[in-house]
């Protein structure tokens, strides 16, 4: 039976995956709906509420400050747990490294959001993209024991890479970064800390993986659809009122 120390670290990293991940697919479902909404017309308390959110959020760099803040949490709690420290490279050396470039992610959404003309929204996405590209290689390569579970997170991770480095030029990848990122923090919650003390067949890896992958697509279908169904609908269009051309009128000669 593991013990809660140990497994701490995994379920605290998997955790905050899976919260990044719902948080980016709520914003691809608010990315194309941006509604007009009329002060006088609109005074109830909840959308008053609402639009104070919207206001601090756009005021704030809540992005960078949420990776910074959950870093910390990562590193306290990588030091805290009971994660082996008898090996050639320490898996505390690995989360931490892990959560520092991720930190180093959130300070370039910081610049970026006070310096848009220095700090390029393009170069938080590489940030990003190379956090997502070194957890992955240091799962692969600096792991005691390089086991399925690693292998195949390191794919979900070096995904998710690619994918972030694509919203530079299509913003709607973000659904896919939302989606992978989900099943990312499920995967090292689950099977990344249960594999060192249940060896498992390939077989069942692979079929926790199709649940897992399985499971991230229900809730990314949900999340998605309960933002898009909360958000207020927008106003109608008027009819376009065809307007008579008299300059072009036929002339009828008397």
């Amino acid at each position: 039976m593991e013990s809660l120390e140990s497994a701490l670290p995994y379920v605290l990293i998997g955790c905050i995956f899976y919260a990044f991940g719902l948080k980016w697919c709520c914003e691809y479902a608010k990315f194309w709906i941006t509604p007009k909404r009329n002060e006088e017309n609109d005074p109830s308390k909840s959308r008053r509420v609402a639009r104070y959110c919207e206001k601090l959020f756009s005021v704030h760099p809540i992005e960078g400050s949420l990776k910074l803040i959950a870093t910390a949490l990562g590193l306290v709690g990588t030091m805290i747990g009971g994660l082996p420290d008898n090996e050639t490279v320490s898996p505390k050396v690995v989360h931490a490294t892990i959560y520092l470039f991720f930190a180093f992610s959130g300070l370039v959404d910081v610049l970026t959001f006070y310096f848009p003309r220095n700090v390029t929204n393009s170069l938080a996405h590489l940030a990003l993209a190379q956090s997502f590209f070194v957890e992955g290689f240091l799962f692969v390569w600096a792991s005691g024991a390089t086991n399925t579970p690693n292998k195949i997170l390191a794919g979900v991770v070096w995904m998710t890479s690619f994918t972030v480095l694509l919203e530079i030029i299509w913003p709607d990848m973000k659904i896919l970064r939302g989606f992978t990122t989900i099943l990312h923090g499920g995967w090292i919650a689950h099977m990344v800390r249960t594999y060192p003390l249940e060896i498992l067949s390939p077989e069942r890896v692979a079929l926790a993986f199709s649940w897992h992958i399985a499971t991230a697509f229900a809730v990314t279908l949900c999340i998605v659809c309960v933002t898009r169904g909360c958000m207020p609908k927008l106003p109608e269009e008027p009819p376009e009122i065809p307007i008579y051309d008299y300059c072009h009128e036929p002339h009828h000669d008397i």
